[in-house]
Parts: C-alpha cells; structure tokens; sequence
C-alpha cells in the first residue's frame, strides 16, 4: 500500500511538471477538437504501427536467433557475416538505416511495400541487439552443467531444451523488454520512409490543423499505451519464468 501511494505520488509531481511546461509552451491554449474530424486517421495510424511493432518484435527474436547461431557456429564465414551485420547495426543510427532499407535497398530489388520493409528493417535492426542477450543469457550457464548434461548423454539439442531453456527465460526476459519497446518507439523512425504508421499520420494532421504540441501530446499518450502494457506483460512473465529447471544441483 505504502509502495502504490510513493507510485502515485510520483506520477502526479510528473503531471504537474509537463502540464507546467505545456502551459508555458502553448500561448494560445490547447484545442484538441481538430483532431477529433482526423480520428480516422490517426486512428488508422496507431493501428499500423501496433501491427507493424508486433510483426517486427516476433521476427527480431528470430533474427536475434539467427545471429546467435552464425556467432557461435564452426564455420567461419558465418561468423564473419554475423559480425559485419553486427558491426553495421551498431554503428548506424536506425534512421538512417531506414532511409537506406526503403529508397535504396528496396528500390534495387523492386520491393516497395512500406510495411513490410519497415517491418524486416526494425526487425533486423533489433534482432542484432537480441543476438547478444541470447549470447550473454547462454554465456552465463555454469560449465559444470554443460559436463553434466554430456556426463548424462544429452545431445546438443537435449542440452538446449532442458538445461540451457529453462535458465535463460528469466535471464533474457528484463533485456528483452527494453529492447521491445526500442523497436515499438523506432517505428516512429519509420515516417522518414512514410509509412502510414502512429506519428506520420498526427504529423499530416499538424499540417493540416497547424495544431502541434497537441499533436505531440497525442503521439506520447498513443506510445505510452503500446509501450507501458508490454513491459508490465513482461515482468509479469519474468516472474512466472523464476521456477526450477534445468540441472540446478550441478552448479557447484
């Protein structure tokens, strides 16, 4: 109880500090009612972006996946393709990996559809970060356990499935969630491309309304609902992931 109140507390001095920026921001006082004539739109627009967040969240965990098994191959030309992706990931600002996906990637080999490359970008771009929570979340098994496994006779798959698995969920789970709600955020990156995701479609509104801070206001409570409900869902998995598996007893 005294934990909520604390919460609450919090969450009212934050009102009242971006209410007093607002206020102090917007001369003329709010009016929200034009874009309540663009429901549709920006409504159309929310619904994309939550479609393609979710498509690129499920493909990501496969890329990541991916990636993970390049990293960790024998062969070495995987390896190397694993580590220039990694490295080109890391060391380009997503925006510009947009702008490059859909005008000149997808222009090359004819692919113009907007949501599905915006879709494959974010997820490639997530699932290199992925990669490395699996790496890390796998890195992080005692030794002794995989000589037991071994010991036992499990193949590489049986490891995986009963020792490896059952540890990691809760370990890959809190990293998982930010990186989630990187991707859902970078879909907003996606407008470069126009895409008809959540913030182009508030920005052709502006345009039209000349109503921005509102428009603002609209996209950080419109993320904030997307975003806010997906980490809760994975804390709340991250605790019914906390049980006993694997070969727990071998660890010392």
């Amino acid at each position: 109880m005294k934990k909520t109140l604390h919460y609450g507390i919090a969450f009212i001095c934050y009102a009242i500090l971006f209410w007093f920026i607002l206020s102090k921001s917007v001369g003329g006082g709010w009016d929200f009612s034009p874009f309540w004539d663009y429901r549709k739109v920006i409504l159309g627009g929310f619904i994309t972006t939550i479609l393609i967040s979710t498509a690129a969240l499920l493909l990501s965990l496969l890329v990541g996946l991916g990636l993970y098994l390049m990293m960790v191959s024998r062969y070495t030309f995987l390896n190397a393709l694993a580590a220039i992706h990694k490295n080109i990931i890391f060391g380009t600002p997503l925006v510009v990996i947009a702008i490059v996906s859909y005008y000149y990637i997808g222009f090359a080999f004819g692919f113009n559809n907007k949501f599905w490359v915006g879709v494959f970008t974010l997820a490639l771009y997530i699932g290199a970060y992925i990669s490395d929570i699996y790496k890390a979340a796998v890195d992080s098994i005692h030794p002794n356990q995989w000589q037991t496994a071994q010991m036992f006779g499990f193949t590489r798959w049986q490891m995986y499935r009963y020792v490896v698995l059952p540890q990691i969920l809760s370990i890959i789970l809190p990293p998982l969630a930010g990186q989630f709600a990187l991707t859902i955020k970078g879909s907003a990156l996606l407008s470069y491309m126009a895409t008809d995701e959540f913030l182009n479609a508030v920005k052709t509104v502006q345009a039209a309304t000349f109503r921005y801070s509102e428009g603002f206001i609209i996209v950080t409570i419109g993320y904030l609902l997307i975003t806010v409900p997906l980490i809760q869902l994975i804390r709340w998995l991250e605790t019914k992931s906390q049980l006993p598996g694997g070969l727990h007893g071998f660890t010392d």
